[in-house]
């Protein structure tokens, strides 16, 4: 690990240095103007640059075009103590021309006055998770498109029988706003009853494993104003792969 060519820029054991070096993450030191200052080897294999490619550069270069203004930024709003040092994701530019996703972990690097001279960062590369996320994100946002141009009332809850989702028609059913409705009980906001007025426990056909249509029965639904319509319902469980259960989707039709 190379040390600063500056007087009295990073306060820390010598003894340090070694085990830097040698860590297996890949490791950098910028100073208080963003430029880098230490680098270890795996940073160098990470971004396919010798020590000296990346010695005295600002580190914001080595991010990619559309983030080193951002980087830039909160760099001097973290040396000015501004803005706290946390856990962050960038993409970053290798010299083969590539680009990898990063998760930084920064701590502030302080001199024996305790001001802050430098930002020593770990770099771990979560490429490959952030594009499977990215893939996993876009299903999601298509299947709520779907689900939100559907006729058929939809309304998810989490396990615990609080709802995390309704579309449109699940609204206009129920009265409920979805905004209104996030993390209300399922059975507070769709209640469902027996044609005696008897009230439907949702949640416990869940857990029960007693799910299953019942279009061919009559039920109606209290909406928020009190008034009443016939409806039929379906509730399935949402389960991983496992086959635990994670929550429930109830879908809802007028008769």
């Amino acid at each position: 690990m190379h040390t600063f060519p500056i007087p009295g820029a990073i306060q820390e054991p010598v003894n340090h240095r070694p085990l830097l070096e040698e860590a297996s993450v890949a490791i950098h030191e910028i100073d208080a103007e963003g430029v880098i200052r230490n680098v270890n080897q795996a940073e160098c294999q990470l971004l396919g640059y010798s020590s000296s490619e990346l010695i005295g550069r600002h580190i914001w270069e080595f991010v990619a075009a559309e983030h080193q203004q951002a980087a830039r930024d909160a760099i001097a709003r973290k040396i000015a103590r501004e803005q706290p040092v946390a856990t962050l994701t960038r993409e970053y530019r290798r010299r083969d021309g590539n680009y990898i996703w990063l998760e930084i972990h920064e701590n502030l690097i302080e001199n024996c006055q305790g001001e802050v001279v430098g930002i020593r960062s770990a770099l771990l590369d979560i490429t490959e998770r952030y594009h499977f996320d990215s893939k996993i994100q876009k299903r999601l946002d298509w299947m709520r498109f779907v689900l939100h141009s559907v006729a058929t009332a939809i309304v998810t809850a989490d396990a615990l029988g609080n709802i995390d989702f309704m579309n449109p028609a699940a609204e206009a059913i129920t009265g409920w706003h979805q905004k209104d409705a996030l993390r209300q009980p399922l059975e507070q906001v769709c209640r469902l009853r027996y044609d005696q007025g008897e009230p439907v426990d949702l949640m416990s056909c869940i857990v029960a494993g007693s799910v299953g249509s019942n279009r061919t029965r009559r039920f109606v639904i209290i909406d928020r104003i009190g008034a009443s319509h016939r409806v039929s319902w379906t509730i399935s469980p949402i389960c991983n792969d496992n086959g635990v259960i994670l929550g429930a989707a109830l879908a809802i039709e007028k008769r």
